[in-house]
């Protein structure tokens, strides 16, 4: 009728969303109502709810009417309807609005409702109404319910119950930063990652217990994941020192394989600096424990015919003090000296006689900084945020007169190496295989070049750079993504897709993604406490062919990453340690892209925080650059930054800095985009179902 077709008159795109061809009458057209139905037996038609009802909460996929189902059956409740609503912190939470001819109790309903919904799907916040207000057309005005109290629900707190409880809330009060948590908050609401639930439950394995990163995820709460908190096995872990020969890692095997030129000098580093100064005795003592104690320090590499031998040597020589420089200058003389002594620093490394590990303190007027270099083969971001917090802990007990202890290990970098090579002849494994194999035939054009140069050597790398503001970085990590249910990584690598396809034309991507590599894919191995290089690095295409539809291209690339096994650790044990692997022709992707977080304090102890004094060269001027073009992202201050390095001899300045502009141009569209969309749309990895096609789930929709 006419109320329907109002507003849609010379409106193409809005009428096909809303309107589709009526199967029963040949020439006509039905109204896409949005209502979820099903046939019965006898051929009537009941009502299920309305489709746009389902809401994102904590990362679930929620029916608003299932809530108001389950709340209808509750004594003394009339009449029950759920909403989303933004709570004082700027997350979704669920209200439900009651009706009832008696006054009830809000926390009776919510533990009532309880038993038989899941914590997520429990409202957070009550309303009682006299009844509920109703439009023209006798349905419930959401528009018109009054908004909650949201002081009240801000102000409770839940204090822990039992000594797990407890224990939960002091180490994420430590490991998040926060001053006071309850048992019913959210640890990802509360800025929690992956990365930081290693940091947590590397934390309670030293109090005797343990707990799985998949129960973190599912259950984010104290109270919903204590009971999934286990006794820690009683085999204990070895805590004496490894020695002996270590099997090289997939990624070990992938650096040896490039044959680097100077494969000594590339190195990982970090300058601090302490206003109040460092001791060269104290901070010598410290370094000295975390070689003792952190094994993969000790690793020494020596070239044995065509095979590389990487062997831990013991604790014969585990001593190592900083270097102290004394500077005078002020001002850009004094960054140009600390610039000059860090790179000779950064050079000076040994693979086959070691340490892995050099230190200097420069001794300025404004404080000390001190500069800790690492050889990339035995440390990760992972791993240093596990040896500063060591070298704090073990600087403070110095200064104190004390013996230094620090936590218990977990599980060798040597162990992990070998058991990582059982598992890539195992069954469970067996069933990546096909996939990697399906990513190897890939073909796609090679990039453009500006000129041809043989020499690609690192002295020749030049950057490329933008950054957004606060406001524009606060809604790419939070709001955009209830649109399509995203993570950062689906949106940036979107914006990137967009940027190079307008620059070379090409539908298909081919890019080398980086992960932690700690993922929990072997049965009762704890590396939570493991220092080592444990990063995986693998090919993932990025497919532009629906970029005439932005929100499409979105799930599009966000589907082809959810569907990458164990977020990539398998493709390099594929690779190196399994014999198709090694079969097959390599995929080397020209592109490399790596999302590093956000960068926060270096530690929490006050000793120290993140030099602005340079660290040097981590890697040698001289030795080949792994890929044409890497592009790095961070966030630091509350603003993100995209920088890609690329070779001057290759590419001309321009290339890349207008790669660059439209990097940025497509971020800022796909933010407006994701903002302006009017609730989320579910793809097939919501729900759980890896077989599913977008297609497939589009002609599902539109039959409902």
């Amino acid at each position: 009728g006419r109320g329907l077709a109002r507003e849609y008159l010379n409106k193409p795109e809005e009428t096909e969303k809303r309107f589709t061809e009526d199967p029963f009458a040949p020439g006509e057209r039905m109204y896409r109502t949005g209502d979820a139905v099903r046939w019965l037996p006898d051929g009537r038609i009941e009502y299920i709810g309305r489709i746009d009802q389902q809401v994102n909460i904590r990362g679930f996929r929620i029916e608003l009417s299932e809530i108001e189902v389950q709340l209808a059956k509750l004594p003394g409740v009339q009449e029950a309807v759920v909403t989303d609503i933004e709570d004082a912190s700027g997350n979704k939470a669920l209200c439900g609005y009651v009706t009832s001819a008696e006054r009830l109790d809000t926390e009776s309903l919510a533990g009532q409702v309880a038993k038989t919904l899941p914590d997520y799907m429990v409202p957070a916040y009550w309303v009682q109404l006299d009844e509920l207000p109703m439009t023209a057309n006798g349905k419930v005005d959401k528009r018109a319910l009054p908004q909650p109290d949201l002081k009240a629900r801000t102000a409770e707190y839940k204090a822990p119950r039992t000594d797990i409880e407890q224990l939960l809330a002091d180490i994420w009060q430590e490991v998040l930063g926060i001053g006071r948590i309850g048992i019913s908050d959210n640890f990802f609401a509360l800025g929690g990652d992956s990365i930081k639930g290693i940091q947590m439950a590397s934390r309670l394995q030293q109090h005797g217990w343990k707990l799985e990163m998949k129960d973190l995820f599912q259950h984010p709460t104290i109270e919903q994941v204590s009971s999934y908190v286990q006794a820690a096995d009683e085999t204990t872990i070895d805590q004496g020192p490894v020695e002996g020969e270590v099997e090289l890692t997939p990624i070990q095997r992938w650096f040896f394989e490039r044959r680097f030129t100077n494969e000594h000098h590339w190195n990982q580093s970090v300058m601090l600096h302490a206003l109040s100064g460092f001791d060269p005795e104290l901070a010598g003592q410290a370094l000295s424990k975390l070689i003792e104690h952190h094994d993969a320090l000790r690793m020494v590499y020596k070239q044995d015919g065509e095979r590389i031998v990487q062997y831990n040597r013991g604790l014969e020589d585990t001593a190592v003090y900083p270097e102290v420089i004394h500077l005078n200058q002020s001002g850009d003389e004094l960054k140009a000296a600390i610039l000059q002594e860090s790179n000779r620093i950064q050079g000076s490394i040994d693979l086959a006689h070691g340490h892995l590990l050099k230190a200097a303190i420069f001794k300025t007027g404004q404080g000390d900084h001190l500069l800790i270099v690492i050889h990339h083969l035995v440390i990760d971001g992972v791993s240093w945020r596990i040896l500063l917090e060591d070298f704090a802990s073990g600087y403070l007990q110095a200064e104190k007169g004390e013996s230094i202890v620090l936590p218990e290990k977990s599980h060798s970098f040597a162990e992990y190496a070998a058991r990582l090579k059982a598992y890539a002849a195992s069954k469970s494994f067996a069933k990546e295989i096909g996939y990697w194999e399906e990513i190897e035939k890939t073909v796609t054009a090679p990039l453009p070049k500006d000129m041809e140069a043989d020499d690609k050597r690192m002295r020749h790398t030049k950057t490329a750079e933008f950054s957004l503001s606060k406001e524009e970085t606060e809604q790419l990590t939070t709001k955009v993504h209830e649109a399509y249910n995203t993570e950062m990584n689906d949106i940036l690598l979107t914006a990137l897709g967009f940027a190079i396809k307008e620059w070379t034309g090409q539908d298909d991507i081919l890019v080398a993604l980086e992960g932690h590599g700690r993922e929990d894919i072997i049965e009762g191995l704890n590396i939570s406490r493991t220092v080592g290089w444990f990063t995986s690095q693998f090919p993932a295409l990025i497919q532009m062919r629906h970029s005439d539809d932005m929100g499409y291209q979105i799930k599009q690339i966000k589907e082809d990453v959810r569907h990458i096994p164990n977020k990539g650790v398998g493709y390099g044990i594929y690779r190196y340690l399994t014999e198709e692997g090694k079969k097959h022709k390599q995929v080397k992707p020209e592109i490399s892209f790596n999302y590093l977080g956000q960068f926060t304090e270096m530690s929490e102890s006050g000793l120290f925080t993140r030099s602005q004094m340079p660290s040097g060269d981590p890697l040698s001027p001289e030795t080949e650059k792994p890929n044409d073009l890497d592009i790095v992202g961070f966030i630091e201050d509350g603003a993100l930054t995209m920088s890609i390095a690329y070779h001057s001899l290759e590419y001309k300045e321009s290339t890349i800095s207008n790669v660059a502009k439209s990097f940025k141009a497509y971020l800022l569209q796909l933010i407006d985009h994701c903002l302006t969309q009017d609730g989320d749309e579910l793809t097939p990895s919501d729900l759980g179902d890896d077989d599913l096609t977008l297609e497939e789930l589009d002609k599902l929709m539109e039959i409902f």
